[in-house]
């Protein structure tokens, strides 16, 4: 087996075979030290604009750059989706390894994980509630993979084995949990470096008003597996080149100039460290800025019917309000995101679908009709204290679904090292999410008292009145 820096140069003169482009100022560079497996640094300084490297579309690991494309029906594809092509592609390519035109780029590609696909139930225990865990998804897979992919294999065994005698006993074994967990294992490989492949021609896809497509419409995209592409880490703060999609390739440029010895980072996006964790087994604290903690919907419904805040809802009113609300999007959703706090943004625009969805079911029934007969949903606020209590209370309860509090956390943190590796990385992304559940807690409450000493001040007030009131009809009866 080739060592990891011959795996690395025998990937790069394949690459170059393949018709890839690929700057002189840049290498693929050993960074398992840093917990970063390879990754691209520049040699010398790169410009502003500057092209790293272009890989030709044929060099693509994608359904259509397979032979298996051309041996399996169209149907079998369409029928399978995206993901499921390209793992099944995946599963062949690997599987023929000998023979695959990918073989050297595989050999780079890791073969142990991190994502939490691949935690033990007792290591998944330490992200508590984080609701992480249930996108992980790893029953909804193996159900995909036994009643999609196994069969397909097992109808195309002589193509899949191709030339093998026991293509049949092969293509009936891939139910086993061994092959299990390697379509597992091409799942995460995708997860974490495929790209969504636009067509060299794009088609008109309807976009919103920052110019971005539908999340559907981004999965129903083409993925691939863009040779060296995948190898930049990503990193939030210090992106800095980007994937252009050419009519005959893609090209990696720089979005800054880079100095000689600085690594190129890719970006994901604004996404929560919980969501790193998940997709690609790692997680950095630059990341923080962009977590979230989740609101169950069950939870709010199961606090507006329960807590003595608010009127108790009958099951049919809050049925009808439940299908009004259907109708505008995200405001019945399984989950609400809840960001941290900007001192500069108003609290009610922090949590906008948790507000909406709360403060509609608390309309009194009249309200209710009159916004719902003209297709309104009430204004984005915080309505007033009955309202900010329940929010408080929705906030309070979604804190105590995790075993131990942020205080807890903060003065008992992980020992570190290698072996306390994924404790570390739970402890990290629950620290998270009860920060920002704090301070949305000590927000509410400052909402709360805002409204009790704006009532109490009135209360006043009108006291005041009534006994000066009371002294004129006084005067008034003793003047008679």
């Amino acid at each position: 087996m080739a060592s990891f820096e011959d795996a690395s140069q025998n990937f790069l003169t394949w690459l170059t075979k393949c018709g890839a482009e690929i700057s002189p100022k840049i290498s693929l560079q050993d960074l398992r030290e840093e917990h970063a497996g390879r990754g691209v640094v520049a040699t010398q300084d790169i410009a502003e604009d500057e092209l790293l490297f272009r890989i030709p579309r044929s060099a693509i690991l994608c359904v259509e750059n397979s032979i298996l494309s051309t041996e399996l029906p169209k149907t079998t594809f369409d029928s399978l989706g995206p993901w499921l092509s390209l793992i099944l592609v995946m599963l062949y390519e690997y599987q023929n390894h000998g023979a695959s035109n990918w073989s050297p780029y595989f050999d780079v590609l890791p073969t142990d994980f991190n994502t939490l696909m691949f935690w033990s139930e007792d290591e998944l225990a330490h992200l508590q509630a984080s609701a992480v865990v249930s996108k992980i998804g790893r029953a909804g897979a193996d159900a995909s993979f036994a009643n999609d992919l196994v069969p397909v294999i097992r109808e195309f065994a002589d193509v899949f084995f191709s030339g093998d005698m026991h293509a049949d006993e092969k293509a009936a074994a891939m139910s086993s949990p061994e092959n299990m967990q390697l379509m597992h294992k091409m799942g995460s490989l995708i997860m974490a470096y495929a790209f969504d492949v636009e067509p060299a021609v794009p088609p008109t896809r309807a976009v919103d008003e920052d110019g971005y497509a539908s999340e559907d419409e981004d999965e129903a995209l083409p993925k691939g597996m863009v040779p060296l592409a995948d190898m930049l880490n990503a990193d939030a703060d210090r992106n800095n080149a980007r994937l252009f999609y050419e009519e005959s390739s893609l090209s990696m440029k720089a979005l800054a100039p880079i100095p000689a010895g600085d690594q190129i980072f890719n970006d994901y996006g604004a996404l929560p460290r919980s969501d790193l964790l998940r997709r690609y087994g790692y997680i950095t604290d630059n990341y923080a800025p962009y977590d979230v903690v989740e609101i169950p919907h069950a939870l709010v419904l199961d606090t507006i019917t329960t807590t003595a805040i608010s009127p108790q809802l009958t099951p049919s009113a809050a049925e009808e309000r439940e299908a009004y609300l259907s109708e505008h999007p995200g405001l019945t959703e399984s989950g609400y995101d809840i960001t941290r706090l900007d001192p500069s943004t108003p609290l009610a625009e922090s949590l906008p679908e948790l507000t909406l969805l709360t403060k509609t079911l608390l309309l009194p029934a009249s309200e209710f009709a009159r916004l719902a007969s003209k297709g309104k949903l009430p204004r984005l606020e915080v309505a007033d204290a009955q309202h900010a209590k329940l929010l408080l209370e929705i906030v309070r309860r979604r804190k105590a679904q995790y075993a131990t509090t942020l205080e807890q956390d903060l003065s008992n943190p992980p020992a570190g090292g290698e072996g306390e590796r994924r404790r570390e990385q739970a402890w990290r992304v629950r620290v998270g999410e009860k920060e920002i559940l704090r301070d949305v807690e000590a927000a509410l409450e400052g909402v709360v008292k805002g409204f009790d000493d704006a009532a109490a001040a009135t209360g006043e007030k009108r006291s005041g009145e009534e006994v000066e009131n009371d002294g004129e009809e006084g005067k008034r009866r003793r003047v008679r």
